[in-house]
């Protein structure tokens, strides 16, 4: 998957963000002759070929947006999960960063 290309349609093996209510969002991949089951309905991928990003898309039970994936949807659309650094992990790490006594070390995260 790449952020640059700039196509407007969906095709087979895109990826595509659907945008099911204010805060739910899943990642699919688009197969040919695939569904998938939302909390909308079934959704069949191939009544999503073809057409725009951005489209509204009609289930059963709602509709849904397919929308084009961008860093900014990439990113909140991810499952976050936490990292444990044990001690063996964090001198590895210091010592691949060559990092020693009075170095500046920035961290980011949450």
């Amino acid at each position: 998957m790449s952020f640059i290309l700039d196509k407007n349609t969906m095709d087979a093996g895109d990826t595509v963000i659907l945008h099911l209510g204010q805060a739910d969002m899943q990642t699919i991949k688009l197969k040919t002759g695939e569904t998938h089951q939302c909390k909308w309905g079934c959704l069949r991928h191939n009544d999503m070929i073809g057409k725009t990003y951005g489209s509204k898309i009609n289930c059963a039970r709602g509709f849904i947006y397919a929308l084009k994936p961008t860093p900014e949807l990439w990113t909140v659309n991810l499952p976050h999960r936490t990292q444990i650094l044990y001690t063996t992990d964090i001198s590895l790490i210091l010592l691949q960063l060559n990092l020693k006594p009075g170095s500046i070390v920035v961290e980011s995260g949450e």
